[in-house]
């Protein structure tokens, strides 16, 4: 049996707690060779500061660029492809802090949602049998990922292998949503690796995340070779059976690391000492006098993806400006005939669409959030975005 390693350290300072980490796993010079080229890959879901649970801290991203450069390192970059595509991922690394660090640093800063991409074959694929991956991210000797420890609304948890959803373009990002998001992101991990994963759970989020959760004060950094590692234990440390948590499980069943818990050796803290219960990300359906969400048995991704699309248009304003009585959402596998013939009224999900076409149906498994807030927007005509 194999056994993996895995180090998690408390504390009240990142640069301290970040390099205790990566030096329990045997140091920075195990995972970057002199001269290599080196990618720090934060999670930049938008421009939300690290103080809401929703990015990395520029701290962690900058106390592994500064290893990566005392190790000997030819070049280090910073860079993501985020979710926030009208904003565009350079505008989200500079809004998140990232550009002061690779300024004090001399790193550069990538988008990795633009450029060329290439056609990866997924071997034994659970839904994919190739996955379109960006061609900066292919080219670095080393990449080093840095979710954040967060609950969501999807995935249960949003941690390292989730976080590589940001080496993919968007249009590959909209088809995991199409053909399933879990079996996508195991299969996505099966094709493209990292040669480490630091989890920044120092300010992590619970509750309907990745964006509308609250952060917790965690103080923690986990750091492992193995990113399914890495992931069992941070959802261990989170409160959650890792085995049950549908992508870690498929990952697992796919050979990309440990098959349970008990093959990970911890080192530094004892996943006891820093476990908590984590508020998971089950939202509670909005129903207001202008938007209501009619749930017929759906389940919890097609529920956070009905309600983090409301909170996104009540934050933008739409309901102020907009000139209907009351939008109407339907989601679950349960839905009646005739239900899509009423005003103002959307289908979201492949269970409530089944076979259904029309402007007012969204298809996905489950659909983002962010593509349903979008796709409302162009069916009324209306230009602006939600700043996310």
């Amino acid at each position: 049996m194999s056994v993996y390693t895995v180090s998690i350290v408390r504390g009240d300072d990142v640069e301290r707690q970040v390099r205790e980490a990566v030096n329990l796993l045997g140091g920075m010079e195990r995972f970057v060779r002199p001269g290599a080229r080196v990618l720090v890959k934060p999670n930049m879901t938008g421009p939300a500061s690290y103080e809401k649970g929703v990015t990395t801290n520029p701290a962690v991203v900058e106390a592994l660029a500064r290893m990566a450069l005392e190790t000997g390192a030819g070049a280090v970059d910073i860079g993501d492809g985020t979710g926030s595509v009208h904003i565009g991922s350079l505008k989200v690394l500079e809004l998140c802090g990232m550009a002061e660090v690779a300024g004090r640093l001399g790193c550069g800063l990538v988008d990795l949602n633009k450029g060329e991409c290439v056609k990866i074959p997924v071997e034994g694929g659970l839904i994919l049998d190739h996955v379109m991956v960006n061609r900066n991210f292919l080219e670095y000797d080393a990449v080093i990922n840095v979710p954040v420890l967060k609950t969501h609304f999807i995935t249960e948890v949003s941690l390292g292998m989730k976080n590589m959803k940001g080496c993919i373009p968007p249009s590959e990002k909209r088809r995991f949503h199409d053909v399933g998001v879990n079996m996508a992101v195991a299969d996505l991990n099966k094709a493209a690796r990292t040669a480490l994963t630091v989890m920044d759970g120092t300010v992590a989020g619970e509750g309907l995340g990745p964006k509308e959760g609250r952060p917790v004060g965690f103080k923690t950094v986990l750091a492992g070779a193995n990113v399914l590692a890495v992931d069992m234990t941070a959802a261990a440390v989170m409160g959650f059976v890792p085995e049950e948590i549908e992508h870690i499980r498929m990952a697992a069943e796919h050979g990309l690391g440990p098959v349970a818990s008990g093959e990970i050796q911890v080192v530094g803290e004892p996943v006891e000492a820093v476990r908590r219960k984590f508020l998971p990300a089950v939202p509670a359906m909005p129903d207001s006098d202008r938007a209501r969400i009619i749930n017929y048995q759906a389940c919890s991704g097609c529920m956070g993806a009905a309600a983090i699309a409301v909170s996104r248009l009540t934050d933008m304003g739409f309901f102020e400006a907009w000139s209907g009585e009351r939008l109407t959402l339907v989601i679950g596998t349960k839905v009646p005939a005739g239900v899509e013939a009423e005003p103002d009224t959307f289908l979201l999900g492949n269970c409530a669409v089944r076979k259904q076409d029309g402007e007012r149906v969204i298809r996905g498994c489950a659909p983002s959030a962010l593509d349903v807030a979008n796709m409302i927007l162009d069916y009324y005509r209306i230009t602006a975005r939600p700043y996310v």
